[in-house]
C-alpha cells in the first residue's frame, strides 16, 4: 500500500517490503546455519569441503543480518505524511517535520529517497521504498510546495522542474526585470531593464 489520501489535505506514503526482507534475512540466516552444521560434518571427511561451506555460511550470514537490518529501519517509520505545512515522518521514536520553506529538494536513487534542507543536510526517508514510489514522492512534494507557495503559505517556491525546490525572489522596487542594479543608458537613475 504505497499512498494512500487520508482526506483533501494529507497524502500518507507508507513503507513497502518490510514483511518481505525480514523473512529474507531470516531464510539467509537459515541457509548459514545449515551451512556451518554441514561444514562441521565435512570437517572430519574433507578439509576443502568444510572451508567452502563455511565461506558460504559466512556468506548467508551476512547477508541475513543485513536484510534484517533493512527491515528493522522500514518497520521503525511507520509512514511519511504531505501536510498543507510539509513533510512529516512518523516512527517509533516519535515525529520529524520539515516545513515546505525548509526544502532544498527530493533526491531519488535507485534504492533511496532522501529530503534534503536548504542547508545541505540529508534525511533519508525509510517511508518511501524503490523508485517508483520515490518518483511519486518527489512528484508530490514538488506540487504541494508549489501549490503552498502560490497560495503565499510560504515566501519560497520550487521552480525548475520537479527534482529540485529553489527560492523564488520576486523583484525589488527599482529593479528592473532582470534585476539589474547598473543606471540606465539615458542616467535618469532608473534601472535596466
Amino acid at each position: 500500500m504505497p499512498v494512500e489520501v487520508t482526506d483533501a489535505e494529507v497524502e500518507v506514503f507508507r513503507p513497502g517490503r518490510v514483511l518481505h526482507t525480514l523473512l529474507g534475512g531470516l531464510m539467509e540466516l537459515a541457509l548459514a546455519s545449515v551451512c556451518l552444521g554441514l561444514a562441521s560434518e565435512a570437517g572430519a571427511r574433507n578439509q576443502s569441503a568444510q572451508t567452502s561451506l563455511a565461506a558460504a555460511a559466512l556468506l548467508w550470514l551476512v547477508l541475513g543480518l543485513r536484510d534484517l537490518a533493512r527491515a528493522l529501519l522500514r518497520a521503525r517509520v511507520t509512514r511519511a505524511e504531505l501536510g498543507p505545512e510539509g513533510v512529516t515522518t512518523h516512527g517509533l521514536l516519535g515525529a520529524r517535520s520539515w516545513r515546505w520553506d525548509q526544502l532544498s529538494e527530493v533526491q531519488v536513487s535507485r534504492r533511496r529517497t532522501r529530503l534534503v534542507t536548504r542547508d545541505g543536510r540529508a534525511s533519508r526517508l525509510w517511508a518511501v521504498s524503490g523508485p517508483a514510489q520515490g518518483a511519486r514522492f518527489q512528484a508530490r512534494v514538488t506540487a504541494r510546495a508549489e501549490a503552498a507557495a502560490a497560495a503565499g503559505m510560504i515566501r519560497q517556491r520550487p521552480v525548475g522542474g520537479p527534482d529540485t525546490l529553489r527560492p523564488h525572489r520576486p523583484d525589488r522596487p527599482g529593479q528592473g526585470r532582470r534585476g539589474s542594479d547598473q543606471p540606465d543608458p539615458a542616467g535618469s537613475g532608473g534601472t535596466t531593464p
